[in-house]
């Protein structure tokens, strides 16, 4: 690398590329040209002394655009809240309220900061859903979130692409916090319907035995091994009759009507239909959570991790 600084301007001017996924995108958010926005790239790309981007569509980080992706979020969170704490000290300037009613300091309109996270998608339509009445609160923050598995999390945080996300692993990477925020229990469950289809004998009983190896299942994508280590822990080495369905609620409604056995969140149990029954005896899956996020001293993301502490303990 170049012994050289950064200039700023670059340094954002390829993340809102990568946010928009194109430099025509990029340069519409910054107001300048799409040929400006190319430029800036290929001088900051020259200073460092490595390709940033890869030109595709949409527009994807290399290795070391990864570093200056995660140094551009930095910049925005530590920006946003310096320009907070000097708003908050300049007592003698007029406040002012615009057309749409955000109020400013000194005349000076206050853009809220953008918390860019990860969650998985069952987190999201359960324990995590009062965050948004949280949020909602908050003038000062927006927060933006990308769905992905809780056991693939992690890139999007090494990548830069969020600044703190949720994920089954308990060890942190270089540079960031980790809080353990609880464990989900995932309960394997079929309707009687389904379960009698195949000869499994339901009874009076609260749950079911039954031959694994042929039971249809549903599982929820390509990232989910949740119904495979399932599959594993009962010795089962076959791969059944197989649903995708990638969306919580949905995967749920397809187990509800009977298109195969699936690992629901206990949270959610309680909304669907009685004629669901566990399978076997231990029907039990215990899923581990932790909030990984950047290490820095930001107010903003420690209001966040607060409010998913306190939301996370439902889960307990």
């Amino acid at each position: 690398m170049h012994n050289c600084l950064m200039n700023i301007d670059h340094v954002k001017t390829l993340a809102a590329v990568v946010d928009e996924g194109t430099v025509e995108g990029g340069a519409f958010v910054l107001g300048v040209t799409p040929s400006a926005t190319s430029q800036r790239i290929r001088t900051l790309e020259s200073r460092i002394g490595q390709v940033l981007i890869r030109r595709t569509n949409p527009i994807t980080v290399t290795e070391a655009g990864e570093a200056v992706l995660k140094y551009a979020r930095e910049i925005e969170l530590l920006e946003s809240e310096t320009m907070d704490r000097l708003h908050g000290i300049d007592i003698d300037a007029p406040d002012g309220i615009g057309a749409d009613g955000t109020v400013s300091k000194g005349g000076r309109r206050r853009e809220p900061t953008v918390l860019r996270i990860g969650v998985n998608a069952d987190s999201l339509s359960t324990w995590f859903r009062p965050i948004f009445a949280e949020v909602a609160k908050w003038d000062d923050i927006v927060i933006r979130i990308e769905v992905a598995d809780q056991g693939n999390a992690l890139p999007l945080l090494t990548s830069g692409e969020v600044l703190g996300t949720i994920t089954s692993a308990a060890a942190g990477g270089y540079g960031t916090q980790v809080q353990k925020l609880g464990s989900m229990r995932y309960v394997a469950v079929a309707t009687k319907g389904l379960l009698a289809k195949y000869g499994a004998d339901v009874g009076a009983g609260s749950f079911a035995e039954v031959g694994l190896g042929s039971l249809p299942m549903v599982n929820f994508g390509k990232d989910d091994d949740l119904q495979f280590d399932f599959l594993r822990r009962a010795g089962v080495t076959t791969i059944p009759p197989m649903s995708v369905v990638p969306s919580s609620w949905e995967f749920a409604a397809a187990v509800e009507a009977g298109v195969g056995w699936g690992l629901i969140p206990s949270m959610q149990l309680g909304g669907l239909s009685r004629d669901l029954v566990q399978i076997t005896a231990q029907p039990n899956i215990d899923v581990p959570l932790y909030w990984h996020h950047w290490n820095l001293a930001s107010e903003k993301l420690g209001r966040l991790t607060q409010a998913l502490q306190q939301a996370a303990a439902q889960m307990r």
